[in-house]
């Protein structure tokens, strides 16, 4: 019997056992979701997706019931339609992340301006029918009821807030056409939709949609007295600030249900899915802590570091830290090779060629991928496991394969030992990038002090720089200097020095070097052109303020 195929049966047997279980997702959208990712690659999607906006819209406003619709009037509508389609998609195309730039994105945001729009338009006709049965209940008062604010709301927690005022700015122009309302009501629903995007602005929660809806309705109804006030009429006043406050709610209401909906079926991924993914208890970061506890708290070191840094920059924090969570899955499938796991000083890499050492290393990468969509992560977590790492050289085991390279037989490509990449496509993936090496470089530093700690943060981070990691990503030399200065915060305070105390006498344990190929032992000598960089920008390079010396 082949001992050998029984051992790695077994072993892929213990492995399937071990591996969480996939994550529940919500099953009956999952058509919906696959076939808007097929169709986004069609040349004609985004030209049919604007097509059909733009119909659809002035259908919805021309049926208007309140206008006599000819073909001048609808003409007009045509054409103010289309100028305001046209500018919100120059606003995304030249201000917006390329995230929301994709025609998925593009299709998503249409969909929430004709959801509300459709929602509005079904409610007026609900609310002239009501007020035909109840005369003595305020017109204006029943308008101010209708969800326009939803459009805002929604586009703050699928996209950004940015993006959100653009939209609510486009929607409340459209209803208030809809509607053949006056100025006042189109101020009316702008002033809720930007309060509602204020209020959803900071880090969510369970309770985020009607914390919103509450401030909604509190600020159409301070509107509402605004108005009366104005005007010198307040025999409404009352009738129309409960019609605010009732809007507030209906925001809410229908925000908490259409939310799931829109982004399962485009494949978004909010805030609340983030902070679901963010429990440590979770299957697949309790199955990271038994396999492989070194890579674990690694791990949460890393978006530790990562979620300061983009809160001081203004990326994704809530990103940063999750993914951090995850960017190292792959490793446990084989934990022992990796420096941060050995129980021992004893290196599973030092029986090994070099070559061998590197293929292990590096595929963590890819089984990272493969357990991330096994297990249910959503793509911008998935894409964040070989972007982290860049193309990055793995430096450790390429100088050991030039030393025991023979120069008469052919010699050792660099190329063989950098990761396939992509390189960072975002922000939020590069700062996981210099979190990622920041962090284990750190853990090679025999004095931790300030200036040290300073010193090999810059290095490493020019180092990245000139290696062209960062090339397309959008980060600017100040960010850079940001991100420096936060990573020089926390780990000061992660590494400071305590007093002994009295009658403890404890054996100093000196530190391994690090052999897992993310970084090697001194983070200064990594690349010639790292130290190119050190000597040309008198110790201070892109981030300046380094320690003279280096710091490792």
């Amino acid at each position: 019997m082949d001992l050998r195929f029984f051992t790695k049966t077994v072993r892929h047997e213990v492995a399937d056992r071990l591996n969480p279980p996939p994550r529940k997702t919500w099953v009956p959208l999952a058509p919906i979701r696959q076939a808007v990712a097929r169709l986004e690659q069609k040349a004609w999607f985004l030209p049919a997706v604007a097509g059909f906006f733009l119909v659809a819209t002035v259908e919805i406003l021309s049926s208007n019931l309140t206008l006599p619709m000819g073909a001048l009037s609808v003409l007009g509508i045509f054409l103010l339609v289309a100028f305001l389609l046209a500018a919100l998609y120059a606003y995304v195309r030249s201000l917006q992340p390329k995230e929301v730039r994709r025609p998925r994105s593009l299709g998503l945001i249409g969909i929430v301006l004709l959801v509300v729009l459709l929602l509005s338009r079904y409610g007026l006709t609900v609310i002239t029918s009501l007020h035909q049965s109840y005369p003595h209940i305020p017109l204006s008062a029943m308008r101010a009821a209708l969800p326009v604010p939803l459009g805002a709301v929604l586009l703050t927690v699928l996209f950004n807030p940015r993006l959100a005022f653009a939209g609510s700015l486009v929607l409340t122009i459209l209803a208030g056409i809809m509607l053949a309302a006056p100025i006042q009501y189109f101020l009316f629903a702008f002033v809720g939709s930007v309060v509602g995007i204020f209020s959803l602005s900071g880090r969510v929660g369970r309770t985020a949609f009607f914390r919103a809806g509450s401030v909604v309705g509190l600020a159409n109804a301070y509107t509402q007295l605004a108005f009366a006030l104005l005007e010198g009429d307040p025999s409404t006043l009352l009738t129309d600030m409960v019609g605010g406050l009732v809007n507030g709610a209906v925001v809410a209401v229908l925000a908490t249900g259409l939310l799931p909906l829109l982004e399962h079926s485009f494949g978004r991924t909010t805030d609340f899915t983030l902070l679901e993914l963010s429990n440590l208890n979770e299957p697949m970061l309790r199955h990271l802590l038994l396999t492989a506890p070194g890579t674990y708290h690694h791990s949460v070191m890393v978006g530790t570091l990562a979620e300061s840094a983009a809160e001081a920059i203004g990326a994704n924090a809530l990103l940063c830290r999750v993914g951090a969570y995850y960017h190292d899955i792959g490793k446990t499938r084989h934990p022992a090779y990796f420096i941060e796991n050995h129980a021992d000083a004893l290196s599973r890499h030092e029986k090994l060629a070099p070559s061998l050492s590197r293929a292990i290393v590096m595929s963590h990468v890819k089984e990272g991928i493969e357990m991330a969509r096994d297990y249910g992560l959503p793509d911008v977590l998935v894409d964040l496991i070989p972007q982290h790492h860049g193309t990055r050289l793995v430096h450790y085991f390429y100088h050991r394969a030039k030393e025991a390279a023979d120069p008469d037989l052919q010699e050792v490509q660099e190329e063989d030992y950098r990761y396939p990449g992509p390189k960072p496509q975002t922000r939020e993936a590069a700062i996981l990038m210099l979190a990622d090496a920041v962090e284990a470089a750190a853990r090679t530093l025999t004095d931790p002090a300030p200036a040290r700690i300073q010193g090999a943060v810059q290095k490493l981070i020019n180092g990245i720089f000139v290696d062209g990691q960062l090339d397309e990503c959008d980060l600017t030399l100040r960010d850079l200097h940001i991100i420096a200065n936060s990573f020089v915060r926390i780990l000061t305070g992660i590494f400071h020095h305590r007093v002994d105390y009295p009658g403890i006498q404890l054996q100093a344990v000196g530190r391994k070097r690090n052999e897992n190929g993310d970084q090697p032992a001194k983070p200064a000598k990594e690349s010639p052109r790292r130290d190119e960089v050190a000597k040309k920008g008198g110790g201070k390079g892109v981030v300046g303020g380094g320690a003279p010396d280096g710091g490792v």
